[in-house]
């Protein structure tokens, strides 16, 4: 994937507001960007075993159609 001038802007430009380097806002970045990534993956962990563990058919769909937004979007 290529980095757009856009986002090398944008980049740069939240860069110097934080007074950091570039380098340093993508690391940040990227490191945030990875820990929302695995709270997605434990919340859709979590749905999926309460799903599994339901025994109130309405309770399930409720969860069903979480989980059917969380993979699919609304």
């Amino acid at each position: 994937m290529l980095v757009t001038n856009e986002v090398l802007d944008e980049i740069n430009s939240r860069a110097r507001r934080l007074s950091v380097s570039r380098s340093t806002l993508t690391s940040r970045l990227l490191r945030y960007g990875l820990e929302v990534e695995q709270q997605r993956r434990d919340q859709l962990a979590l749905k999926t075993r309460q799903l599994r563990e339901c025994a109130d058919p309405n309770e399930a769909e409720r969860l069903g159609n979480e989980l059917g937004e969380m993979i699919f979007g609304q």
